[in-house]
């Protein structure tokens, strides 16, 4: 399986953003991903060019305990002008080996060059949907759905596996849109099983 080497997470549902951040931790650095010396988190407001420098270093490396090196780079709408241009260039050539994971509530705020360079998942939520048991029926199926392809995961990562989880995460996303068909989404989280 090819996995993209970035990925942007963005909208407003934190919990939702987390739970895809944490899968992509655990498949590439296990399930104490956060304690992995292959993790690096960079959240400081704003993002200087020394941050990504730093990034860029680490990058250069190769893994050591996991499968990648894994960047978690929180609200990259905080990125200093001086730091964008050398952010652009580690997406444009990702260093082999290396995964860069970010967040934003703010599309608008990302350079236009920097934001088409990850494959970006959108997470949107209406508060009384992420209460426990809240949400409609069809949300709640789509979320059983994801979960059960995270669960299939976990299990055994097969390259089937893998391409239904990716499949559900972008239903997931797409079903926060509100121009979006519920009805086609659903027939196609069937069709996925």
């Amino acid at each position: 399986m090819i996995w993209s080497h970035a990925y942007l997470f963005y909208g407003n549902d934190e919990r939702a953003k987390d739970e895809a951040i944490n899968f992509l931790l655990g498949r590439f650095l296990g399930e104490r991903a956060e304690k992995s010396p292959d993790f690096f988190r960079i959240e400081s407001a704003p993002i200087t060019i020394e941050d990504v420098r730093s990034l860029k270093s680490m990058a250069s490396q190769s893994p050591i305990a996991g499968a990648k090196n894994v960047f978690l780079v929180k609200e990259i709408e905080n990125l200093s002008r001086e730091a964008a241009p050398a952010m652009l260039k580690i997406l444009e050539e990702p260093p082999a080996g290396s995964i860069i994971i970010a967040t934003t509530k703010n599309t608008r705020a990302i350079p236009p060059t920097i934001k088409s360079r990850f494959s970006a998942f959108r997470f949107f939520s209406k508060s009384a949907s992420r209460e426990p048991g809240g949400g409609d029926e069809f949300e709640l199926k789509l979320k059983k759905s994801l979960w059960g392809k995270e669960a299939a995961m976990r299990a055994g990562l097969s390259q089937d596996n893998i391409l239904k989880l990716e499949k559900a995460l972008r239903a997931y996303a797409l079903s926060a849109d509100p121009t979006a068909n519920k009805r086609l989404i659903e027939e196609y989280l069937n069709i996925l099983g």
